[in-house]
């Protein structure tokens, strides 16, 4: 055997390692994106029942919510206050998960499941009056979303 079929049978060897790299990446990229959309989803139900607990475990906040929901003005200032924060909080959860869907690490289905709940909360008389009057802590980009989603529910 010659230099140079020892030169090629090198270059075969080589190449095969390297798609065999390539293959063993391309398994280990998808098995992380797998990961980090389903620990990102994780994240978010956490999220979410953190503020269902409370709302289970405190009357007061289950009453805000509930009443904030139907009717501010039944709400003194303070819970009014109260209620708004209550609202930043559950709406940055959605804007995570909104974010989350923009870039790629949502599952399309998991995202189109949580948008029921933000379809039903834009469409409470409570939730509207307090979004008009709150334009701050959210993106533009999300504000406009659930703007659309508002229309949407009008129509």
């Amino acid at each position: 055997m010659n230099w140079d079929a020892l030169g090629a049978i090198g270059e075969i060897v080589g190449a095969a390692a390297v798609f065999a790299t390539l293959v063993y990446l391309a398994v280990q990229i998808r098995q992380n994106t797998a990961a980090l959309k389903a620990s990102s989803h994780h994240a978010i139900t956490d999220s979410f029942n953190a503020i269902n607990v409370k709302i289970i475990e405190d009357p007061g906040t289950a009453r805000l919510w509930r009443i904030g929901h139907t009717d501010l003005s039944r709400l003194d200032e303070d819970e009014q206050t109260q209620y708004a924060f209550l609202m930043i909080a559950y709406m940055r959860i959605f804007e995570t998960l909104y974010y989350q869907r923009e870039v790629g690490t949502m599952e399309e289905q998991l995202f189109l499941t949580e948008e029921k709940t933000l379809k039903w909360t834009v469409q409470q008389s409570g939730f509207v009056e307090w979004w008009d009057v709150n334009p701050i802590s959210l993106s533009t980009e999300f504000r406009d979303y659930v703007n659309r989603l508002r229309v949407e529910a009008d129509t």
